[in-house]
Parts: structure tokens; sequence; C-alpha cells
């Protein structure tokens, strides 16, 4: 059910940019989780990866997997680009 709202999202997207005679881009961050939004945040915030996992009670593992898959989601290619994609897309 969420994912089928997503796509209705996606598509509403699109066709208000084509309305608006705006180029479309798709937002990135919707496939962000809640916990990989939260390091983020913290991120832009800038905490360091031992500082976010004592702020979320999670191992600098578990944090630097997330950072690793949001990158990834994100096509980032460092984490001040992932920082700077979820701004300029709303997310922060």
């Amino acid at each position: 059910m969420i994912e089928t709202a997503r796509e209705a999202l996606s598509d509403l997207e699109e066709y208000l940019a084509g309305a608006s005679g705006r180029r479309f881009t798709r937002r990135l961050t919707t496939a962000l989780t809640r916990r990989e939004r939260d390091v983020l945040a913290l991120l832009a915030d800038g905490f360091t990866t031992a500082e976010v996992a004592e702020k979320l009670y999670v191992s600098e593992h578990a944090v630097r997997s997330r950072i690793k898959s949001l990158l990834q989601k994100l096509d980032a290619r460092t984490r001040e680009q992932a920082v700077a994609i979820a701004i300029r897309e709303g997310a922060l």
C-alpha cells in the first residue's frame, strides 16, 4: 500500500512539473528509511560517526552501514553530497 502511494506521488510530481514547465527530477530521498534519514540529519548537523552512534544508541558499525546504504540510494559519492541532495529536495 505504501509503495502504491509512493508511485502515485511520483506520478503526481511528474505531472505537476510538466504542467508548470519545470524540468522534472526524481526525488531520491523518498527511498531512504527512517533511520537513514535520522543519520543524514545528524550528519547535516556536523556530527561525526561516533557522535551519531551515541545519539542513536547504536554501534559505529551500524552508522557506517546506514551511511553506505544512503549514499548508494542517493547516488552520492560523499556524505557532503548526500546532505546537499537532501537539502535540495527539501528532505532536511
